[in-house]
């Protein structure tokens, strides 16, 4: 990267800790120090994001924007400003294990300490980790500079679980999907050649239209893992696309590698679990000269890393050791920022110090380390402050509890002779109190380890071929003296899966340590694995980092270039395209988006709130025009609403056909007005069959609100023999009591309303009048 020193800028360390308040403000914080840009290292320069933490300026000058005039200033002259650390990859529903210690057994595949393939030792572990255990395991994480995890699961409050739509902490993005058998062997199947596992194997229709899909692939180093590599690279089984990061690829070729690096796919490295039960890892430095993104994640407790720093240190430890010093400390400092964020999709809003990004941050201690090794070499004690969009979750005491940070009344707590605060319990809505979370997270393990740890997983690789290490002969430790290792300096042992080292081109030079491991003649063309899309951009300062756009047009000067963006107007971060309710609704009206397109609608009103209860929850939008097609259903699924009708919002969120009806599967809604009067009434509909199923007016009238007048019940159950609790009234409307349980579906034929009125729904293939509640049923 780049070095900057910015002019004129004196910083002068405190008294006491790594940064302090300098000066107050009302509006908005600059932080300043060492600032890890994407490719730019500034010193001396400065964060500033503003009340609703989304960051405004990174570089020299920022005191001097406008924007941060009234702003609180952070100087921290010897600490070193980062992204908040990403966890690519956890199990958190199983932090209820400690490390297992199984000694010098080293497994074949994932299957043999799961179900005892091969003969193997089963290893003991369990699921189903209690709210405060998951909650101890993100206490950890964060105590380790992250602030964002894949974990297929968590709790809310804390970090950012990005594979949870539900735990994404305020952001709009579409969660990550995990997929732990995508080969559906999650009974043990194993096979050295073809695909017949199970018979439901992901497929790549299934995958279509996801943000970003992280499947585990490849967890062995014999033929069956390598298989499944295979048979999850063609066909209908082919999953090795732009949105899929594998986890583990351990049994990876260099044709492999060459294949990840054609369709951008990414790789989500977990060094710790590999070496502890297989005593071998993923190839990375054959992925990164094929251009191949790593990012790194932690696993889980029973064989990885307790928190990022960990796995960090074990990955350099690795480097340094084992991989010729393959990697720079910012290439390594980027598995856990850039390309992390890269990995899980969420590249344009998490994981990079740039303006329109959310203010995920983590400061670290340099007075020893400087810039990216300060982040690789620091222990819990050196990280001096985690924000989640601006708001403190862990840090140095006396910054925590200053009034810039607001957490005076955060848990004090001694990580390594330091002093401490921790905002957990006003973090997770108070269900859970800091000494609680403690206490569950340290049945199994410190939530500090301040080094390295008793109990941890090793990362020295030792199988029984190369259980010697690192010696005189073997200076890469695999077990092949150097006088005739093809890679004398980079750890490559003969797996399972081959007779010999692997090279790929047959030139001699094995694949981890050849510049060209497809080209005999060593003429390739240069790969670059910190520039996807290969247009002289690196990929954290590319405002298309998946598009070539070397001229990096962006009209409207968002960060979003225009190869990749489809808004017309300026959305930074994870700002969608706004839309009309009309425009989502209505498929003829201009900009129609395509099912699954990311939306933003605002100053809805509420019209309606189904039953806080259930899996299927939601409510109803309008606009005032009154219009056909201006009204739709927001789905919350099993998440409480939070509105109430009358209120005015703005919803962001996915745009969905769910069986013939229209929705929003919102992430992020926003109260803009809590009125709870609306300022219009119901469309008074003359005749009621137009809206009925088969009626002229029924679809754009869906999830409006509207009302008919002098009916009578023609059919009691129109379902009959089954019973779906409904009537049918003059024009053979149905009458649902999806958002009015209490309504009385027991009316005989010929029961008059002088009304009624409601939502107009929509559902197995049906469209049906759901009033609200009595008052929207006349006498």
């Amino acid at each position: 990267p780049a070095e900057v020193t910015c002019p004129d800028v004196v910083l002068t360390p405190p008294t006491e800790g790594t940064c302090e308040v300098t000066t107050f403000g009302a509006s908005g914080v600059l932080l300043r120090g060492t600032v890890l840009a994407p490719d730019t290292v500034f010193h001396g320069g400065g964060v500033f994001y503003d009340d609703t933490g989304v960051i405004r300026c990174v570089g020299c000058e920022c005191e001097d924007a406008t924007e941060a005039a009234d702003a609180a200033i952070v100087d921290c002259a010897e600490g070193v400003i980062s992204p908040g650390l990403i966890n690519v990859h956890d199990h958190i529903t199983y932090a209820n294990n400690a490390p297992i210690d199984h000694g010098t057994i080293r497994y074949e595949h994932r299957h043999d300490w799961r179900t005892g393939a091969h003969e193997a030792v089963v290893l003991p572990y369990d699921s189903g980790a209690t709210e405060a255990e998951i909650l101890g395991s993100e206490l950890r994480f964060v105590m380790g500079g992250a602030t964002s995890t894949a974990s297929a699961g968590g709790q809310e409050g804390l970090l950012r679980n990005v594979d949870r739509s539900y735990l994404l902490e305020g952001i709009t993005v579409r969660a990550t999907a995990l997929d732990t058998f995508p080969l559906d062997d999650g009974g043990g199947e194993l096979h050295t050649s073809g695909c017949d596992y199970g018979s439901s194997a992901t497929t790549t229709e299934w995958i279509e239209g996801e943000n970003a899909y992280v499947p585990h692939i490849g967890e062995g180093i014999d033929l069956e893992a390598r298989n499944e590599l295979l048979c999850t690279s063609s066909g209908t089984t082919d999953l090795l696309m732009p949105i899929t990061s594998v986890i583990h690829a351990v049994p990876l070729t260099a044709a492999d590698a060459d294949l990840f690096g054609q369709r951008r796919a990414s790789v989500s490295w977990s060094p710790r679990t590999n070496i502890s039960l297989y005593g071998n890892t993923a190839p990375v430095t054959l992925l990164d000269t094929m251009g191949v993104v790593v990012a790194l994640g932690t696993d889980w407790l029973p064989s990885g890393s307790v928190n990022m720093l960990r796995e960090l240190r074990c990955a350099d430890e690795l480097n340094a050791t084992y991989f010729g010093h393959h990697f720079s400390d910012a290439e390594l400092w980027r598995m856990v920022t850039t390309n992390a964020a890269l990995a899980l999709g969420v590249e344009q809003g998490l994981g990079l110090l740039k303006v329109g990004h959310v203010a995920d941050i983590a400061v670290f201690d340099g007075a020893t380390n400087a810039d990216h090794r300060a982040v690789i070499a620091a222990t819990e004690a050196e990280v001096v402050l985690v924000l989640r969009g601006g708001e403190a979750l862990y840090g140095d005491d006396a910054l925590v509890a200053d009034a810039v940070f607001g957490g005076s009344a955060c848990d004090a707590v001694d990580v390594c002779s330091r002093a401490k605060r921790f905002c957990a319990e006003a973090d997770s809505n108070g269900g859970h109190s800091f000494s609680e979370i403690r206490a569950a997270a340290e049945l199994y393990f410190p939530i500090a380890v301040c080094g390295a740890p008793v109990g941890e997983p090793t990362c020295v690789p030792y199988r029984d071929t190369y259980a010697a290490g690192v010696t005189e002969d073997d200076g890469d430790g695999d077990g092949i003296a150097d006088v005739a290792d093809d890679c004398p300096t980079v750890f490559n042992p003969v797996r399972l899966l081959e007779s010999a080292q692997a090279d790929g081109d047959s030139d001699g030079l094995g694949d981890v340590c050849d510049p060209c491991p497809l080209d005999e003649t060593d003429a390739c063309e240069g790969f670059d694995a910190n520039d996807l899309d290969g247009d002289g951009v690196p990929n954290g300062s590319d405002d298309c980092p998946g598009i070539a756009n070397a001229d990096q047009a962006d009209a409207d000067g968002d960060g979003k270039g225009d190869a990749c963006d489809a808004c017309a107007a300026p959305n930074p971060g994870f700002e969608v395209c706004e839309y009309s309710i009309d425009q989502i609704r209505d498929p003829s009206s201009a900009g129609h988006p395509e099912d699954g397109t990311d939306v933003l609608v605002r100053d809805a009103y509420v019209t309606a709130v189904r039953p806080d209860s259930g899996g299927s929850r939601g409510f109803y939008i309008q606009d005032d025009s009154l219009e056909p097609f201006t009204g739709i259903f927001v789905f919350t699924g099993g998440a409480s609403p939070g509105v109430e009708v009358g209120n005015r919002v703005d919803v962001a969120g996915t745009y969905a056909e769910y069986y013939g009806m229209s929705e929003i599967e919102a992430t992020t809604t926003t109260v803009v007005d809590a009125g709870m009067t609306l300022p219009f009434g119901p469309i008074v509909v003359a005749d009621p069959s137009t809206i009925a199923t088969g009626g002229a007016a029924a679809e754009g009238y869906e999830s409006m609100l509207v009302r008919v007048e002098d009916v009578l019940v023609v059919t009691a159950n129109p379902d009959s023999p089954s019973d779906y609790d409904e009537f049918e009234v003059t024009g053979n409307l149905r009458i649902d009591d999806l958002i009015y349980p209490a309504l009385d579906n027991t009316y005989a034929v010929g029961a008059a309303f002088s009304f009624l009125a409601g939502i107009h729904g929509y559902g197995f293939y049906h469209f049906k009048l759901q009033p609200r509640g009595a008052a929207d049923i006349g006498p």
